[in-house]
């Protein structure tokens, strides 16, 4: 450490060089040192080494010489890291317990479970999580996903949005907005076909979350939409390529912003296979967004009216099919 008035500074990092003043400094793992590129002064020697002090060549080994338990979950009581005491009445070694001693063991058993639950919400997380389980398996929703709508729900729960509410509806309003937050947003109708809740209720529900935790939920947009809308109906990339770039020059119109994100995908979808000749009918486009043929086909034609040229099979201009009819 290099001796003058900014020696008795802690400091966690250096910015410059105490002796030129420069900012390009240089960390050395190898030697522990933070050199000067400028004028080769050693800011800062013998740093402290925070990884491991075993080396592991493969997963077998660093399975082995670790000695950290699993990661943290934060929608587990006590985040995963609280003692369990089973209703057993053997021990370890196979060996059976004395009755007073299965007494006391059921005495600690029973205080342990109500010491786990003595925070407000804790009495009701884990009827949550077992709901929340449920609705992102019949989702297929990722695992950050689950996670950020677990965190949601315990916050939730924590404020007491549970009283005067149904459970199911706290996880499909916390599924809702972790879905939006982590970019892969739903629909009102998914949810509604998960829970079983109307989506009135699922809506009122968002709300009050969004009321009481104060959360930052970005609008979904349309083109979060497109890739799981394309995977579903079997369209190739460069359906999905054409898509984005509609959407991209939709953005450019002033009135964009008030459309529907779902409607305004599966119009841009339904415009881009008809533009690569791999057309899909209204219905079957309709049917996997969640909207009706008719909000379809007035979305289309709003882009058609919007867009300036589309690029369609023989420089054709894009019409809007009768009800009930297929693209040909």
């Amino acid at each position: 450490m290099a001796s003058g008035p900014r020696a008795d500074t802690i400091v966690d990092d250096e910015r410059a060089c105490p002796e030129c003043g420069s900012e390009h400094l240089i960390r050395d793992y190898a030697r522990g040192e933070l050199v000067c590129d400028a004028c080769g002064l050693v800011v800062k020697a013998n740093a402290i080494d925070e990884g491991p002090e075993w080396s592991a060549y493969s997963m077998e080994d660093s399975a082995r010489l670790a000695r950290t338990g699993a990661p943290r979950n934060i929608v587990a009581g006590a985040s995963g890291l609280t003692t369990v005491i089973p209703l057993s009445s053997k021990d370890a070694r196979g060996n059976r317990i004395p009755l007073r001693e299965r007494e006391k063991f059921y005495r600690m058993r029973k205080l342990q479970h109500h010491s786990g639950h003595s925070r407000p919400g804790e009495r009701s997380l884990p009827e949550t999580i077992r709901v929340l389980d449920r609705v992102a398996s019949l989702m297929g929703l990722p695992r950050p996903v689950k996670e950020e709508a677990g965190f949601i729900c315990k916050k939730a729960l924590e404020k007491g949005l549970v009283r005067g509410r149904s459970i199911e509806g706290i996880v499909a309003a916390c599924v809702y907005a972790a879905c939006r937050i982590q970019g892969v947003p739903r629909t009102l109708d998914e949810l509604q076909q998960a829970t079983g809740l109307r989506k009135k209720v699922i809506g009122k529900a968002y709300g009050a979350v969004l009321r009481s935790l104060t959360l930052r939920v970005p609008p979904s947009r349309p083109a979060d939409y497109v890739s799981r809308f394309c995977s579903t109906l079997g369209l190739s990339n460069a359906v999905q390529s054409e898509s984005f770039r509609i959407l991209k020059e939709l953005e450019k119109v002033d009135s964009f912003l008030s459309l529907s994100p779902v409607g305004t995908a599966a119009a841009a979808i339904y415009l881009a296979s008809l533009a690569r000749g791999e057309r899909r009918p209204q219905k079957a486009i309709a049917k996997v967004a969640g909207v009706s043929e008719v909000t379809l086909r007035n979305r289309f034609q709003y882009m058609a009216d919007s867009m300036d040229r589309v690029v369609l099979p023989r420089g054709r201009t894009p019409k809007v099919l009768a009800p009930g009819s297929t693209a040909r």
